[in-house]
């Protein structure tokens, strides 16, 4: 996936792009609470790390570079310990399902995206002043080996990057 690479995505072609909504209202009502769009509608990545991040994760990087009129409006990270299960069933957990076998929980809350950004997301005991700062990973103590992203309610991402204290003991 291109979400993954290791370089700044080149241009909108070199990220996630997804197809606007067949069942998309002509005018969206956002949520007087949050001010985001209050809309079931979304798509999902879920991504698996390459080492099971035991000691959880400290820093989330949703990258919307060259996605300056198709961004999602909003986005939400979740992360799951599911060393235990296929990577198929992993994937077939359906957000928000009460069925689903893996157990997922917020790594970012859902939150306004921005265009043509980096948005960083720190654990509250990271500390970096080489950039702004966008909010905070909450549970970046809990064990992760996959990650979920979901963006509502369609637009593209360049680059997801999730970094995360390894037991380099691990197989995962």
């Amino acid at each position: 996936s291109n979400l993954i690479q290791p370089t700044h995505g080149k241009d909108m072609g070199d990220g996630w792009e997804t197809a606007r909504h067949p069942d998309r209202p002509a005018v969206l009502v956002k949520d007087p609470r949050t001010g985001l769009v209050d809309s079931p509608l979304m798509d999902w990545a879920v991504l698996k790390l390459g080492k099971k991040a035991a000691k959880g994760i400290s820093r989330i990087i949703v990258d919307t570079r060259h996605f300056r009129g198709n961004y999602p409006e909003s986005f939400m990270v979740e992360g799951c310990d599911a060393g235990y299960l296929t990577d198929d069933k992993v994937c077939a957990s359906i957000p928000d399902s009460s069925v689903a076998e893996a157990k997922w929980f917020p790594l970012v809350d859902r939150t306004r995206a921005g265009p043509d950004a980096e948005q960083v997301y720190l654990r509250p005991d990271e500390v970096d002043d080489r950039c702004p700062i966008q909010g905070e990973v909450v549970n970046g103590d809990q064990p992760v080996t996959h990650v979920r992203v979901r963006i509502y309610p369609d637009g593209g991402l360049s680059r997801v990057r999730i970094y995360g204290d390894v037991d380099l003991r691990s197989h995962l």
